[in-house]
């Protein structure tokens, strides 16, 4: 489309609607640009909202059109100045592309909607949207790891002993939101920070700018091996380790930094990272990722069930989030890369091994827990994963629960090739014998008497959940009556519910529903309620909803490990300036296990969030697609983080199996008067927040 078309000539009204009802929505727009920009302003609402859903099928067909919208905008703004449709149109469908450079673009855009809006509909879905446009394109571990005082000591400590001079040239890959570019800028004149997402790039650059550095700084937001430069560095930083070292492809960052940026005396920072293993004790986790029903073991896609390459190769997590976890076995090493040579370092490219593990006591074993050690700079300034903020665990679960005896010999195997560590339980498994599984895990006696021909498949997290949760399956399958199980389609993503199904033979027209609003990690599922819509649509085929009743609760909380995670410390920073920040503080936590959880303290009483009767004519009337609730809460104690919202299903809570969720104020609130929570909805998208804060 240009940056707008000018020539009034050969446009017409007739044409732009024509090309929208075909869904030729460039050639829809070029008109209505024209057309529109003619009429009196007083006119033009007659077709903004053809204007508006045009330019949303526009952007959402093609994501490259996001940056053009978002460009076009100021044009836009002056056919629509007082008006929300067309604006809340392009952030809409800018959201879909996940696009991060325009997610931050539309927030201008969403700061004068809000100016202008009035109607409760309008407001709700800004508010939502702001939350969303902000919490979107910055990653959820980055707080996390800028908190983690240790890591940051022990990388300014490196940088001070690394960098020779102010001639110094220090490249900072992975830079992130400025930190250790900021940290090096104190100490040099040139710095060249390389970061490839744009929010944490156009961040930095703000960040840079209150520490009084920005002219020392240049940054690029781009891959480190897609960037070109002819200068060499004396320094080479970088943080761009996961929980296993290679996820985030640190050996080819610096196999290219070697080849491309690097002179025979630069320094890398790291200079080493050696990795562990240890085996862990926690039924809580193996019940995640294992679940048995009707004959078959359903494994999660982090478990290795043969011999073939799983999908993922570790989950993440930190032990402090399971009050069962244990260590079964002292850290045994897998492997240790040498960042310092290309030689060394191309080693660690293809590579295999094997190893032994003893344990230091008798007990069940549910996976691997590997984390890391890195040298900064070879001289003994040790960082451990282990005992950080920054780094969770890597996980590897076990497809069967082994029981292990201390200073058993238990053979393992791994493999290292092109950034994917891999895991392999090699024990023999004769001493797990069906005498054991029986008494201590009361497994499926049919599956006891055919353990050599159990049948292992993987499924989703999702379907695991709902098979662990099955406190309201049976109150949720008798409200289906017999002679609609034919008649009724699942879109819960429950194993048990597809079972029962497909024990008639499908029919159509469908007549009953069964749907969840509650996802796995217990927040609301937004993709539930766009199923319903699917399937009601303008048809009255749909007689029944099951569930037919679901209502979510709330308290509010504190935790001062929830708040580290969420919030910046500002004496972590090692006096660099990152209040920039702020505005991107996490506004959601998820996959809260509370009977696990001595962290989280409720801080008022139970209050009723939504009330949500299933019935279809409230979907058909639209009465769930714009909610607004004010709700007058009086905290117990001084301090609140958020809000805790659970499920109640067919009157079934399941707190001990079922996760949770929460949403947290921008910043810790500390009052004991009473609270007016606000509560957001639309199409499925909920915000729980405090009002005027």
């Amino acid at each position: 489309m240009g940056d707008g078309p000018d020539n009034p000539h050969h446009f017409s009204m007739f044409v732009a609607q024509r090309a929208f009802l075909d869904a030729n929505f460039e050639e829809a727009l070029k008109h209505f640009f024209v057309c529109i920009k003619m009429l009196p302003v007083e006119r033009r609402g007659l077709y903004e909202e053809q204007f508006a859903a045009s330019i949303h099928g526009w952007i959402t067909t093609d994501h490259d059109n996001a940056g053009r919208a978002v460009r076009l905008y100021p044009q836009i703004r002056e056919l629509f100045p007082l008006t929300i449709p067309t604006k809340l149109a392009i952030i809409r469908a800018v959201q879909t592309t996940e696009q991060e450079k325009w997610l931050l673009n539309c927030l201008p855009i969403c700061k004068d909607a809000m100016e202008l809006a009035t109607k409760p509909e309008e407001l709700v879905a800004l508010r939502i949207a702001r939350v969303n446009l902000t919490t979107v394109p910055f990653p959820q571990w980055h707080i996390r790891m800028i908190n983690d005082v240790a890591r940051n000591e022990a990388y300014a400590k490196a940088l001070s002993v690394s960098i020779k001079s102010r001639s110094s040239v220090v490249f900072d890959i992975g830079s992130g939101t400025g930190l250790l570019s900021v940290m090096a800028a104190k100490q040099t004149n040139l710095v060249i920070a390389l970061e490839e997402n744009i929010c944490l790039a156009m961040l930095s650059k703000e960040v840079l700018k209150r520490n009084g550095v920005e002219g020392r700084v240049s940054v690029e937001c781009v891959n480190s091996t897609q960037f070109k430069t002819c200068q060499k560095a004396d320094v080479i930083v970088s943080e761009i380790m996961d929980c296993c070292v290679f996820g985030e492809r640190i050996i080819e960052t610096f196999i290219d930094a070697h080849i491309r940026f690097a002179h025979q005396k630069t320094i890398f920072i790291p200079n080493q990272a050696t990795v562990y293993v240890r085996l862990f004790k926690c039924r809580e986790i193996f019940d995640i990722h294992c679940q048995d029903y009707g004959g078959v073991r359903y494994r999660s896609e982090y478990v290795k069930i043969n011999d073939s390459t799983n999908e993922q190769p570790y989950w993440c997590t930190s032990p402090l989030d399971y009050s069962d976890f244990e260590f079964l076995s002292d850290p045994e090493e897998i492997h240790s890369a040498d960042f310092t040579t290309l030689v060394e370092l191309q080693k660690s490219i293809n590579c295999s091994g094997s190893l032994t593990v003893l344990p230091i006591k008798k007990g069940v074993a549910h996976g691997f827990a590997i984390h890391f050690t890195s040298d900064l700079t070879g001289k003994g300034d040790i960082l451990n994963s282990a005992e950080s903020r920054s780094w969770e665990l890597g996980i590897i679960p076990f497809k069967e629960p082994c029981l292990v005896d201390c200073g058993q010999e238990l053979d393992i195997s791994w493999k290292l090739a092109y950034n994917r560590l891999d895991l392999y339980n090699n024990f023999v498994r004769t001493f797990i014998h069906i005498f054991f599984i029986s008494i201590v895990f009361q497994y499926d006696e049919g599956l006891q008497k055919n353990e050599e021909n159990l049948r292992y498949e993987t499924a989703s997290l999702e379907q695991l959940q709902k098979l662990r949760d099955d406190s309201y399956f049976k109150a949720m399958m008798a409200e289906i009556d017999e002679i609609d199980t034919a008649y009724t389609i699942d879109t819960s993503s429950s194993i048990p519910a597809q079972c029962m199904i497909e024990t008639a033979v499908p029919q159509i027209p469908p007549r009953v529903l069964i749907t969840s609003l509650n996802r796995y990690d217990g927040s609301l599922d937004q993709d539930a309620f766009f199923q319903i819509e699917r399937y009601l649509g303008y048809r009255d085929n749909i007689k029944k909803i099951v569930p037919t009743r679901v209502r979510i609760f709330g308290r509010l909380f504190y935790s001062d490990r929830i708040n580290s995670q969420a919030r910046i410390d500002p004496t972590a920073h090692c006096q660099v300036d990152l209040a920039t920040v702020r505005s991107f503080h996490l506004r959601e936590m998820r996959d809260i296990r509370l009977s696990q959880r001595k962290d989280i303290v409720m801080n008022s009483d139970e209050f009723l969030i939504f009330d949500f009767d299933m019935n279809p004519e409230r979907f058909k009337q639209d009465d769930y697609t714009t909610m607004n609730r004010e709700i007058e809460v009086q905290p117990k104690g001084r301090i609140s983080d958020g809000v805790i919202y659970e499920f109640e299903i067919l009157g079934s809570r399941n707190t001990k199996l079922r996760p949770v969720a929460a949403f947290l104020f921008p910043e810790r609130v500390y009052t004991q008067e009473e609270m007016t929570i606000m509560v957001d909805l639309h199409v499925g998208d909920m915000l729980i927040s405090l009002k005027d804060l």
